[in-house]
């Protein structure tokens, strides 16, 4: 893979990882005094909050583990077959880990799964 490339990738993944570990320090200031309907809202924030704090983390573990084979000279490989996952789709995701095909295999035998 072009090295050129890779460090685009690499310092995308790391602002990315930035990003989001700047994010996770912020304090999530609720004001749940009030009538019930304040109750509620604050209730919901707190929900949303804690959802996209999982997502993230789920993100920074795709991130991290990009970086890894960024460094031992496996990124850009498909996690399945083995071929060379294309620069467009690194460029779109860079941490997606399979080329199309494996990815829809993937997705076809995930809904017949969830069929059985």
């Amino acid at each position: 893979m072009n090295k050129v490339f890779l460090e685009k990738m690499k310092q995308n993944l790391l602002a990315q990882k930035n990003s989001i570990l700047s994010r996770g320090k912020q304090d999530l200031e609720v004001d749940n005094d009030g009538d019930e309907i304040d109750e509620i809202q604050a209730n919901m924030l707190v929900e949303i909050n804690n959802h996209l704090g999982s997502r993230d983390l789920a993100r920074l573990k795709d991130i991290d583990i990009a970086l890894v084979k960024i460094d031992e000279s496996s990124y850009g490989n498909c996690d399945d077959c083995g071929e060379s996952i294309p620069e467009k789709r690194l460029s779109i995701n860079p941490y997606f880990l399979t080329c199309i095909s494996c990815a829809e295999e993937r997705e076809i035998q995930a809904k017949n799964n969830k069929r059985s």
